[in-house]
């Protein structure tokens, strides 16, 4: 992806992926039809792309289940290839996308919060409070 010019992506972690190395494309997303169904019946979301959902706009084409049709594809990959000013703007999309993210430590930041979280509901001087930080034991 750090090399590609354009790509045809999966909808999933890859297209978040996509983004975040700038790499400009169109998602498809095609399952079983029970699965789709079922899919629809529990999720509501207006996209399906990682990127997309952060923008909360449609940066990246999606062709969801009959619309991922051979010539529709072809049209918005030539269109990410040809149209510089398309292309362009993707790009941008994807840097502003991708800086929501944060930089690293996120696994860090992540235990933080919840440690925030679970302080404010419990308090250490009780029964079932939590401790942030392990005391010594001595035996």
């Amino acid at each position: 992806m750090q090399r590609a010019f354009v790509g045809i992506v999966a909808s999933g972690s890859a297209t978040l992926e996509a983004a975040y190395f700038g790499m400009p494309f169109v998602l498809i997303y095609k399952v079983a039809w029970p699965t789709y169904v079922a899919a629809r019946l529990v999720v509501n979301v207006d996209f399906l792309g990682m990127p997309n959902l952060l923008a909360g706009k449609e940066v990246v084409p999606e062709f969801i289940q009959h619309e991922a049709k051979p010539d529709a594809i072809v049209a918005a990959v030539r269109l990410l290839m040809e149209d510089s000013p398309a292309r362009d703007r993707m790009i941008s999309d994807f840097e502003v996308t991708t800086s929501k993210l944060g930089g690293t430590g996120a696994s860090e930041r992540a235990a933080q919060a919840i440690l925030e979280e679970l302080k404010k509901r419990r308090s250490p001087d009780r029964p079932g409070g939590v401790e942030t930080a392990s005391p010594s034991r001595t035996r």
